[in-house]
């Protein structure tokens, strides 16, 4: 696992500019998912290895859904109710 590891980690790193290419690549097929995963196995090197690769290369990845950032209004935040999502669930409170 460590060997493996270290090979996407050194992709990654020799890829330069590219690195954001390759990293689309690794999420494509699943990769990304299995990285995150290692980040609970037991063996503390490969936990740390996993973190690096994901907090190096993919940290910045993470869209946000702009609906879910709140409204400034006057100084202060304002959060409101999702727009989105059914309407009529059948329950009434």
């Amino acid at each position: 696992m460590q060997v493996v590891l270290d090979g996407l980690n050194n992709i990654l790193r020799l890829a330069g500019e590219e690195s954001e290419t390759v990293g689309g690549m690794i999420e494509e097929c699943g990769g990304l998912d299995k990285i995150e995963a290692l980040q609970s196995h037991d063996n503390q090197d490969i936990y740390r290895m996993a973190f690096s690769i994901i907090d190096t290369y993919f940290s910045g990845d993470d869209e946000e859904d702009p609906s879910l950032e709140p409204e400034k209004t006057d100084g202060g935040f304002q959060f409101g109710p999702a727009a989105t999502g059914p309407q009529d669930t059948g329950f009434n409170f």
